[in-house]
């Protein structure tokens, strides 16, 4: 199995490395999209970019003709985010102020991210799909992917003075049980919007193809990058991880191919699939999501359990988990797509796992600051805690039995 899946991705990281270098290309003939902040920054530059990449036609050609970044702290382990105040000549088509994401100027981000489809998905999205759902997310003016680059140019959320942001010292100590039910509510709209709905029209809305863990693109990478994180992970954060955990890790990969026939067994519905605290704003009596980087089609207890168990300190969600599962069976009852409580909680403790693979390939992989090293490590300890409070060592030693049945 390590050497099959080590041939796939030697093929996968050559076919990145190539993309890396016919965007260097494209720089010289002037096919490539801009990507470094003091590019996209010049006034033509940027008319440009919003006017090949606008989601709906301009009243006017767009006339920014100066361009000024603010000093607000937007912190990204992929992207260049930029806040920019503009000057428009003639009547504005933006407001006076926009938030610009970018890729990072890293050679290695920029591979990683291009073989992993996050920044084509996140255009995508933002473009296509965000605008239909029952859900605040950030207005989008302008996006476009190509190669290894992308861009996207959306409202400034730090202008509105009914929008609250929140922040890693936030993740750190956790949401008020008030913010916590307002998220489960916001995702028993979003799960129950979306429910029911055909393969066909699934796809419709998102391709298969960008789905992480099914697309036959993807699929090698997700399975790899959880297979090969473990280890650099355990190093980088020894004694966290305790025996029975990592041999469940083992277990998972070695059954990986049973686990995702499950996880990903019908009803499905829309996720966010990044749904820690951080990608959520207050605005007004509204919740919104932003940083669409991982959409898919799944279960919705998987949005929930990433949630809580990512943006509440163990001790906080252990009193309250399972009455906290029970709220967002509730809510989506309420919104027209109940499920099962049984059967939702057992899900949830299988979908642990998750957590626990997601933040061992950020530790393993990552290359954060010293901030965000310390909030990994934080996320790291609370999705151990999960795995052996829910006891997802059980519950798969359990699924496998039935499977072997």
């Amino acid at each position: 199995m390590y050497l099959v899946d080590g041939v796939k991705l030697a093929g996968i990281a050559a076919a990145g490395a190539a993309a890396l270098a016919r965007d260097a290309l494209g720089d010289v003939t002037g096919r490539s999209l801009p990507y470094r902040p003091e590019s996209v920054c010049r006034p033509e530059t940027f008319n440009r970019l919003l006017s090949a990449g606008a989601l709906a036609p301009w009243p006017r050609p767009p006339a920014v003709t100066a361009i000024e970044r603010q000093d607000i702290p937007s912190i990204s382990s992929n992207c260049h985010n930029l806040v920019l105040t503009l000057e428009q000549a003639g009547a504005s088509v933006l407001p006076d102020s926009v938030f610009v994401k970018l890729p990072m100027e890293t050679r290695m981000t920029r591979w990683f991210m291009h073989i992993i489809r996050s920044w084509q998905l996140e255009s995508y999205f933002s473009g296509r799909v965000a605008p239909n759902l029952p859900l605040r997310t950030p207005v989008t003016y302008a996006t476009a992917s190509r190669g290894t680059r992308f861009y996207l140019v959306q409202e400034n959320l730090h202008a509105n003075p009914e929008v609250e942001l929140f922040t890693n010292p936030d993740m750190a100590s956790g949401p008020s049980m008030a913010i916590v039910h307002r998220c489960l509510d916001t995702f028993a709209r979003l799960h129950a919007s979306h429910a029911g709905l055909s393969a066909r029209e699934r796809e419709a809305i998102l391709p298969r193809a960008f789905h992480v863990f099914l697309s036959p693109a993807l699929a090698p990478v997700s399975r790899g990058l959880n297979q090969f994180a473990l280890g650099p992970c355990m190093r980088r954060q020894p004694r966290v991880i305790p025996a029975r955990v990592a041999e469940a890790y083992r277990e998972s990969i070695a059954h990986w191919d049973a686990l995702l026939g499950h996880w990903f067994s019908e009803p499905l519905t829309l996720l966010h699939g990044d749904s820690h605290l951080g990608n959520f704003f207050v605005c007004g009596d509204d919740m919104g999501m932003l940083d669409w980087q991982a959409p898919h089609w799944g279960k919705g207890i998987r949005d929930v359990q990433y949630f809580l168990i990512d943006s509440l300190p163990a001790a906080t969600l252990a009193p309250v988990e399972r009455d906290l599962v029970a709220y967002y069976v509730e809510r989506r009852a309420a919104h027209g797509a109940p499920v099962d409580a049984a059967a939702t909680w057992e899900e949830y403790r299988s979908f642990t796992f998750h957590t626990l693979f997601t933040i061992c390939v950020a530790v393993g992989f990552g290359t954060l600051n010293e901030e965000q090293d310390s909030l990994m490590a934080e996320i790291l300890n609370r999705a151990v805690a999960a795995v052996e409070r829910v006891d997802y060592p059980g519950w798969l030693r359990d699924f496998l039995r039935r499977q072997a049945l």
